[in-house]
């Protein structure tokens, strides 16, 4: 029999930060913490690392061993994240500009065993889009004055390849062993919205394209074979008044060109949140008005599950797509449906009210769920409950 996956996790509160081993062990691991505030917390995509950063440096460290692999000495960092096989460590900090100068470069790449730096960039702002990668880390891409830069990480002065679409505000590489990246243009005046998919590397001509209207802005939800790709387009303004959060639509996209629709939701109302099964080329989507719906689609975004109507606003798949997670954080109540998606059965219901966040351990037996600062200020802390709805373990934590 193999041996089962071992997990862990950390966090960072106010005053601390810790990192433990998972359920079923559930112990604080022995590490040498840094006396300042810990401003980011990252692991790597493969569980390998663990960086953070204080106002003074960043340090990598070993996730097993808990020795410290590398350490950047860079004042001011606010963010850390690393590279799909966590070869390279990303940092940002805060953009400035001299009245009398030129910004100088916020965003670093540096070499995650050695802390070397690769390369230097200026940017303004900071998210999970600011520079996407190939699976294969072959390059890194950055939103540049209109056009998308790729760049190899081993030579980041210049970039190796250039796409250029006019008007694009957003873009989004996907996953896979064959990369494309989408790129959006909003709707201007009478012009409907554009969406356009290439293939990385080669740019003559388009793999797909999709023009819609009420689409100021995207989100990308690529499955994680690149091959299939959700679009939730959405305004900021719901023109009916009906909405405070705008109009929202959400359309399916294959990388291949060959099919696309829009995905035909039963409900009026906002679309709360989407999620492809990890394992399957299908997807579940929340949506309407509370209390909302939620229901399964296939690859040819074709409903073949209704999940229900109930106060939820997120979705999560746990890594091997057997069990679905319905919640309702934030806002709502903090009751968490799981579903056996083989049986189509529900297996349980979970009291996780205050939580504003959850998400499924790497080994799919386990979810969190965490009360956060500063939304709540009270009863922060950690809880996990095994897949089946036992909770297995409880840790408060002041000013998470």
């Amino acid at each position: 029999m193999a041996a089962r996956q071992h997990t862990q996790f950390a966090y960072r509160a106010q005053k601390e930060m810790g990192v433990w081993d998972a359920p079923p062990t559930s112990a604080a691991l022995a590490l040498d913490k840094p006396a300042s505030e810990v401003r980011a917390l990252k692991y790597s995509p493969n569980g390998k690392y663990l960086a953070w950063a204080t106002a003074a440096e960043v340090r990598v460290m070993d996730a097993q061993t808990q020795a410290v692999v590398a350490t950047i000495a860079r004042a001011g960092v606010l963010d850390v994240r690393f590279s799909p096989k966590g070869t390279y460590v990303v940092t940002w900090e805060r953009f400035s500009k001299p009245a009398d100068g030129e910004a100088s470069p916020n965003l670093s790449i540096w070499d995650a065993k050695t802390g070397a730096l690769c390369g230097a960039f200026v940017h303004k702002s900071f998210g999970e889009d600011a520079i996407q990668w190939t699976d294969d880390e072959k390059y890194c891409a950055k939103l540049v004055a209109g056009e998308v830069r790729f760049y190899a990480p081993e030579a980041l002065d210049q970039p190796a390849l250039v796409l250029r679409v006019d008007g694009m505000s957003s873009f989004s590489v996907s996953p896979g062993r064959s990369p494309s990246v989408a790129v959006f243009v909003p709707e201007r005046g009478s012009k409907p919205a554009l969406l356009r998919m290439y293939t990385v590397g080669s740019f003559t001509r388009p793999t797909a394209n999709k023009t819609f209207f009420k689409a100021e802005n995207v989100e990308f939800y690529w499955h994680r074979l690149g091959t299939n790709l959700l679009v939730l387009t959405q305004t900021d303004v719901d023109n009916s008044g009906r909405s405070y959060y705008g109009e929202s639509s959400l359309y399916f996209m294959a990388a291949a060109g060959n099919f696309d629709c829009r995905v035909v939701l039963d409900r009026e109302g906002p679309i709360h949140d989407v999620a492809w099964n990890p394992d399957e080329k299908e997807f579940a989507v929340v949506y309407g008005y509370m209390p909302a719906k939620a229901a399964l689609f296939n690859h040819r975004a074709e409903p073949v599950l209704d999940l229900g109507t109930a106060p939820r606003n997120l979705v999560r798949f746990n890594p091997h797509g057997r069990v679905l997670a319905l919640a309702g954080l934030g806002n709502l109540a903090g009751a968490i449906d799981l579903w056996d998606r083989k049986s189509k059965s529900k297996i349980c219901t979970i009291d996780a009210h205050g939580a504003s966040l959850c998400a499924w351990a790497p080994d799919g037996r386990y979810l969190m769920a965490a009360t956060l600062s500063p939304r709540l200020r009270v009863d922060n802390g950690i809880r996990i409950w095994h897949y089946t709805g036992a909770m297995v373990f409880r840790q408060p934590i002041d000013e998470l």
